[in-house]
């Protein structure tokens, strides 16, 4: 089954560029971008959790001193196109650039490839279908082009984790209504190729950065001891690769969207139903359900306040050997006026040991981050951010449980392309 629909990834894909060479000769809706971000960070000197240790944000010094380093944080190709006015297709190509971190990675990677068929079935109503690679709509912050966010240069913790982990591989339908003032939207897909998540949650815990996965990505895991070989689970390699076919079985998740004037409410719960008790040699399966739910608030004066919630379970091994609840939540305020733009940010996030194993596999943590950002557009499509971030998290697995995270990053970020 994962080699099935791999392959149908790969034709979808290919289908996808076809269609795009079609649209560059005979239709004027076609779009070609490309994302370029470019850093310059000071960090702490906690390592990393991508360098394989327990740092909670991206980047991070070498475990004695701080580091300052610079970094392409991202580069996105994003293509899209309209062969019809009922028929699209998008897709996003991320390019690392950044040094080697000790794993097979590949270079070039797609974090979304879709297509997507709309028509009205009344003047107020419309069904959509998409299918192939994509992000599930959870996240009210990162709604700029390449799944960036206008707000920070960091995303939440909730948001970061749906980027790290969560990705759709199937097909949603969705059905909008459109009122005086109102828009309800409900949607629901099946998906496959996302077993593994919940993986991180449990032996890392919560993070915040801004780097996607790729569907081809492998992310590090921290040396803990429930992953030597004398430990609970010596198969499990000191990597994750979320986007697995573990249990050759369908997950699903169902949402619904409310938009009134200003006011934006969203909820939507998400099952993988993976089988907890199946490894595929690489991977094993975790049974991880969430239910997410948020609010995007526009008040005068160019002000918004944003917040969102989630809370879900993961359940891995025989007899439940890891048992984990988990949450993030985090409440956002920002004010845009003329070419700036202010942004502060809590975070509030915790996993909740529920197995009998604690003392071999101990995952309980309990953290907050703050984030404050201040974002200037230089230009259309260029802009300018700083970001001060600060991380503290309690997490016993660590040889030192409570750890402080603080970053200061400078981003330039630029979209060209037509």
């Amino acid at each position: 089954m994962q080699n099935a629909v791999r392959n149908s990834v790969g034709l979808l894909v290919l289908l996808l560029f076809a269609n795009l060479a079609l649209a560059q000769d005979h239709l004027p809706q076609f779009h070609f971008k490309m994302l370029l971000d470019g850093r310059f960070i000071v960090t702490g000197k906690e390592q990393s959790w991508l360098d394989g240790s327990f740092g909670k944000g991206r980047y991070g010094g070498d475990g004695n001193d701080s580091s300052s380093l610079v970094r392409l944080a991202q580069s996105s190709v994003l293509l899209s196109t309209s062969l019809t006015d009922a028929f699209s297709a998008r897709a996003q190509i991320n390019i690392d650039a950044e040094p080697d971190r000790k794993l097979d990675r590949y270079r070039i990677d797609i974090i979304e490839a879709i297509a997507s068929y709309r028509f009205t079935l009344t003047p107020s109503t419309r069904l959509r279908f998409r299918g192939g690679i994509f992000i599930p709509p959870v996240s009210l912050e990162n709604t700029d082009p390449g799944w960036t966010s206008p707000y920070s240069i960091t995303a939440s913790s909730l948001n970061s984790w749906i980027g790290e982990e969560v990705r759709t591989t199937g097909l949603e339908s969705s059905f909008s209504w459109t009122g005086i003032g109102n828009e309800i939207v409900l949607r629901g897909a099946v998906f496959w190729q996302n077993d593994p998540a919940g993986t991180l949650l449990a032996w890392r815990g919560w993070a915040l950065q801004d780097r996607q996965t790729g569907f081809n990505d492998r992310l590090p895991l921290p040396p803990i001891s429930a992953l030597t070989p004398e430990g609970l689970f010596p198969r499990q390699p000191l990597f994750v690769e979320p986007f697995r076919e573990v249990d050759n079985s369908p997950g699903f998740y169902s949402g619904v969207d409310w938009t009134r004037r200003g006011l934006e409410l969203s909820a939507l719960y998400y099952d993988n139903r993976a089988d907890p008790t199946q490894f595929d040699g690489v991977q094993y399966g975790w049974n991880t359900n969430f239910v997410t739910a948020g609010t995007h608030i526009n008040l005068p004066s160019n002000f918004e306040l944003i917040g969102q919630y989630l809370k879900g379970n993961s359940v891995m091994g025989f007899h439940n050997m890891v048992d984990i609840d988990f949450y993030a939540w985090y409440l956002l305020a920002t004010m845009e006026q003329n070419r700036h733009r202010f942004t502060i940010r809590f975070d509030k996030f915790g996993v909740d040991d529920r197995d009998t194993y604690q003392l071999q596999d101990n995952n309980n943590e309990d953290g907050y981050a703050f984030v404050a950002d201040w974002i200037l557009k230089i230009r259309e499509n260029h802009r300018f951010a700083v970001e001060y971030l600060h991380i503290k998290s309690d997490r016993p697995a660590r040889s030192q449980s409570k750890l402080s995270d603080n970053a200061f990053q400078a981003s330039y970020r630029i979209l060209f392309g037509r």
